[in-house]
């Protein structure tokens, strides 16, 4: 008797327990008596505006107060897979984001506050290698080390910011890790260049690479070069502009595509990311932010 007693209070007990962890379907997407959001959410296909998903599929889920995200909110790629978590506090990021790649390896990692980037701010490449890594201030400021790396693991640039500005000496290198070139910076102006030529053999990437063609023609131009955006864009030299005009693509277009230029892209934060390179229609690598 006194056996069974003890078995029948560890099923209660463990019971109890995994109740206090599991999100019970009938406590979500909830409503205040003011009609706001509130306690934890899990927003499916059928509810969101982003398309791809199956209206069962889970987009995201975190915690609302009257409608504002607070706390950890994860995101879902199409595939299930794990796309963004970050931190956030009266519906706007503050703390710790992590985003990952559709293949689960993490694209970027940092803290964000006021605003602001705030700590070690890490990017990655899809094969899972640190592509940048830097460091900023409190007030959002870049300060410290800044190296950049090429996607076989050698450093591609090396350089000091102070208050988000160069200062001293910045290293370039070669794909093979040579030295390509050293500037001198002060207070982010250049005071002195030097070029270097290559000394062992070139680096060969022996992963088959996929052929990128330039992307199609986005965002609009200002009045002064015309108005077009889109697909108005066909040939010629344009600089196009995102709804929060940010500069997009700067370059040559053909045939609606950008053939020689930059397209700039930009985090979810609208922080400048990085800058794809294309030359003669096709992906020729990224380019280096404020080089």
């Amino acid at each position: 008797m006194r056996m069974n007693i003890r078995i029948v209070f560890l099923i209660v007990s463990l019971m109890f327990s995994m109740s206090m962890f599991a999100v019970v379907p009938q406590d979500i997407n909830k409503f205040d008596e003011n009609g706001k959001k509130t306690g934890y959410w899990i927003i499916t296909g059928s509810m969101s505006k982003e398309k791809g998903y199956a209206p069962d599929a889970k987009v995201e889920e975190g915690e609302y107060v009257r409608s504002r995200k607070t706390g950890l909110w994860k995101k879902y790629w199409t595939n299930g897979k794990l796309k963004s978590e970050i931190t956030y506090s009266r519906g706007r990021p503050n703390g710790e984001y992590t985003t990952y790649f559709e293949n689960g390896n993490i694209e970027e990692k940092s803290s964000w506050g006021g605003n602001k980037q705030t700590g070690t701010y890490e990017m990655y490449y899809p094969n899972g290698q640190l592509m940048k890594k830097k460091e900023f201030s409190n007030d959002g400021k870049s300060t410290g080390k800044v190296v950049y790396y090429y996607e076989n693991g050698q450093k591609e640039l090396e350089f000091t910011t102070v208050d988000g500005v160069e200062e001293g000496e910045a290293t370039w290198y070669y794909a093979n890790g040579d030295v390509k070139a050293k500037k001198n910076f002060t207070g982010g102006a250049v005071t002195e260049e030097k070029t270097f030529e290559r000394v062992n053999k070139p680096y060969v990437d022996k992963t088959p690479k996929k052929e990128i063609k330039g992307p199609k023609a986005s965002g609009s131009e200002n009045e002064a070069q015309g108005g077009k955006s889109g697909s108005e864009i066909k040939d010629g030299y344009h600089i196009t502009y995102d709804k929060d005009k940010n500069i997009l693509m700067e370059g040559e277009f053909k045939d609606g595509r950008l053939y020689n230029g930059k397209h700039y892209l930009y985090d979810e934060f609208g922080l400048l990311d990085h800058i794809d390179i294309y030359k003669k229609g096709v992906f020729e690598g990224r380019g280096v932010i404020g080089s």
